[in-house]
């Protein structure tokens, strides 16, 4: 009697062992439906380039350049403002995944009038979507770059922000700011575009910055 209860003892020790086990070892996973929603805009890299203003040729140097050594704060002041200017006329408010290949893109404006910081809805747009690896890849905006954390919780919008600066004059630079989706994973591909598509205009020095628009899963 003795033995089977310390039997049992075990056999239950064991059993809630192993179902701890595979409860830690659970691996997190895409849920749908499930919403996720603008939560900020995070810096994730900067690239500095100096451009060679006869040849055009470009070498990527270290923060350490004069002006455009910037502190993150102070690259963040300038994005928050270029969002901010989106957001009077349209920006991705949420991302909702209805069903394995279904979902729907919501888009919105900041409120003016009424409550601070509100985000009114403008429109909505239904699109098939699917997944290669870790992007997630919408059929109604293939230029989307979008990928999904490991855990799910969390997309990541990929915004292309580069600070330009060129010559306007003899000894004469301007600086300005231009922002895209991200067009392209290689930086130097990039900044080797921005020249190539603007022969007329001859560049020192050009800042790349990726962002990521962060949409989390409420």
């Amino acid at each position: 009697m003795f033995v089977n209860k310390v039997l049992t003892l075990a056999l239950y020790g064991i059993l809630m062992s192993v179902l701890l086990s595979c409860a830690k070892e659970q691996s997190p996973t895409f849920i749908v439906p499930s919403t996720y929603r603008f939560n900020s805009p995070n810096l994730d890299s900067k690239h500095i380039y100096v451009i060679d203003t006869i040849s055009k040729s470009f070498r990527k140097v270290t923060d350490t350049l004069g002006s455009f050594n910037r502190a993150n704060n102070e690259i963040a002041d300038s994005f928050n403002r270029i969002i901010q200017h989106e957001f009077l006329t349209s920006l991705l408010k949420s991302i909702t995944f209805n069903t394995s290949d279904q979902a729907s893109l919501v888009f919105g404006r900041l409120d003016t009038v009424g409550i601070k910081d509100n985000i009114i809805e403008t429109n909505t747009v239904n699109t098939k979507y699917s997944l290669s690896g870790n992007q997630v890849i919408f059929d109604a905006y293939p230029d989307y770059y979008i990928n999904i954390n490991n855990s799910f919780l969390e997309l990541n919008f990929c915004q292309e922000f580069t600070l330009r600066s060129y010559k306007i004059a003899p000894g004469e630079s301007e600086k300005k700011y231009f922002k895209t989706l991200c067009t392209d994973a290689l930086p130097n591909t990039i900044i080797s575009n921005i020249i190539t598509s603007n022969p007329g205009i001859t560049y020192d020095t050009i800042s790349l910055e990726y962002v990521n628009y962060i949409y989390s899963r409420y």
